[in-house]
């Protein structure tokens, strides 16, 4: 190629032709007036978008200017007296009275109480105030004509309930804390496959097994044995997002004060989603069971409960770890704990198999609810519960022998009686930050319990409420412009996650009780 003639010889290379004449540019007649048009139009317009843009920046340079010279100390001294001065309109627009009565003291209560939620520290004790009312106040019942209930959720003044026959219904709190419904939304076989066109056509086709309400009020969220986890209007019930998990959810909790979901699978992990983006973020392996329930309040960690791999595990998202609490109680072991010295000797102890239901109470300490009727309270600085009451409930019923064998001997057939077994604890709710928490069963009672708050390292009975069923779920809210605590009670035939559990006399309905705080 080197040595090639043809382009070493500059003559024989191709030359472009140069006769071709360039061609002319084609000229508007009008072009000096379009131009004079469009300049003084140009002009204009753009004259008022400078005075339009500078009308918008006048508020903004002027207050840009007003705290340009501030010092770092001015700065913090200015954010502290706008905070106290939107303590006080709160605290005006909560009670009728005029601002001069607002002093130091309740300006400083509201400041300890931010402080301490911010640490996750205890700071309301309420659970005495509510054991002297239990006596006046009389739970009242709402039947709810639905297949069985699963679960409730409360964002004051509306609750939401949810069941088996797939049905979501929206109550609004009447007089005299009695529920009134307000709209429901009914799924079935028809939502087998989904609409991705129309989001707003879809709905669950399998028995719903939880709900949950955002703190903001704009969203609810449920869970199906349809492995479906749906994003519904909380203003209309109408279906905004379906995500798909890979097996049935169990159990949902919001972050407090945030959108951000967390939801308890069948498949042995926990999926964390942004409900205003409508998107999953993580997944949490770690539980060797089915995950049967969860909690959260405002820090960025859920706690939740494995069922037969009886486990408690306290999730730190941020940092990517999790530490285990395991039970497995015994006889053997609640024998040998100090905390035992007090109980009743006569009173059987059982062997732990699953821990079903918890509930944080605040961010350092949570409550479990176990198969053999156990309720424990942790800590976080402690792998085994600090303090564990047994058969909480109390037991089943005896059988007569006739019930229990077919033996027409007497003394044979009184043989064959089935030792008496301990109610299961199928529901715990811990009102957030306080000493207060309620636990529930089928054994015909929900029980109050208050953690003594000198030493966080115990909790004794306050009363009990009488109700019919099996109880499925409990939910609660603060209403702080009327100083109450309003507490609901889903009850139901038979156990949310199965049929292996029947109430005698069981009823589908919501109790609510209202105490004064």
């Amino acid at each position: 190629m080197a040595g090639d003639p043809f382009l070493s010889d500059p003559s024989r290379k191709r030359k472009r032709p140069t006769t071709s004449k360039p061609h002319p540019r084609r000229e508007k007649p009008s072009a000096e007036r379009d131009s004079e048009i469009s300049s003084a139009s140009e002009d204009e317009g753009a004259n008022s978008e400078q005075e339009a843009k500078y009308e918008r920046q006048d508020g903004d340079i002027s207050s840009d200017e007003e705290f340009f010279e501030e010092s770092a100390a001015d700065k913090r001294r200015r954010l502290a007296k706008q905070y106290l001065q939107n303590l006080k309109e709160q605290e005006i627009a909560g009670d009728d009275y005029d601002a001069q009565d607002l002093d130091d003291d309740i300006l400083a209560r509201r400041l300890q109480d931010d402080v301490a939620e911010n640490k996750g520290k205890m700071y309301k004790f309420l659970a005495e105030k509510v054991g002297l009312q239990l006596q006046e106040r009389t739970p009242r019942t709402t039947r709810v004509g639905l297949k069985n209930l699963t679960g409730v959720a409360v964002k004051y003044p509306y609750i939401y309930t949810v069941s088996k026959d797939m049905e979501l219904v929206k109550w609004k709190a009447g007089k005299q804390g009695r529920p009134q419904r307000v709209r429901h939304a009914k799924g079935g076989l028809r939502f087998v496959n989904i609409n991705t066109k129309n989001p707003a056509a879809n709905h669950h086709s399998a028995p719903i097994n939880c709900v949950a309400a955002s703190h903001d009020g704009r969203f609810v969220v449920t869970g199906g044995e349809d492995a479906r986890l749906i994003i519904w209007s909380a203003e209309t019930l109408l279906c905004m997002k379906v995500l798909q998990t890979r097996a049935p959810v169990n159990a949902l909790a919001f972050r407090r004060n945030t959108d951000q979901l967390y939801a308890a699978c069948a498949d042995l992990r926990i999926r964390t989603f942004s409900v205003n983006q409508h998107a999953q973020l993580e997944i949490l392996y770690g539980h060797q069971d089915n995950i049967t329930d969860i909690s959260a309040l405002a820090r960025e960690s859920c706690v939740s409960v494995g069922s037969r791999d009886k486990t408690a595990m306290y999730w730190k998202i941020a940092e990517e770890s999790r530490l285990t609490f395991r039970g497995g109680d015994s006889e053997r072991k609640s024998r040998k704990r100090p905390d035992s010295a007090g109980d009743d000797d006569s009173m059987p102890r059982f062997s732990e198999g699953s821990i079903e239901a918890v509930c944080m109470v605040d961010e350092t300490h949570f409550v479990t609810g176990s198969d053999n009727g156990n309720v424990a309270f942790w800590s976080l600085g402690k792998k085994k519960a600090l303090f564990t009451q047994p058969v909480a409930h109390g037991l089943l019923p005896q059988h007569a022998p006739t019930q229990a064998s077919a033996e027409t001997d007497a003394e044979l057939a009184a043989a064959q009686v089935a030792l008496r077994q301990p109610c299961w604890i199928t529901a715990v709710y811990a009102v957030p930050y306080s000493d207060l928490f309620i636990t529930g069963s089928y054994s015909g009672e929900v029980k109050l319990w208050r953690i003594d708050s000198e030493s966080y390292r115990t909790f004794t009975p306050v009363g009990l409420l009488a109700v019919q069923g099996c109880v499925v779920k409990i939910d609660g809210a603060e209403v702080s412009d009327e100083k109450k605590l309003v507490v609901y009670v889903a009850t139901s035939k038979e156990h949310r996650l199965g049929r292996w559990l029947g109430s005698v006399g069981g009823r589908n309905a919501v109790v609510s009780v209202e105490f004064d705080v």
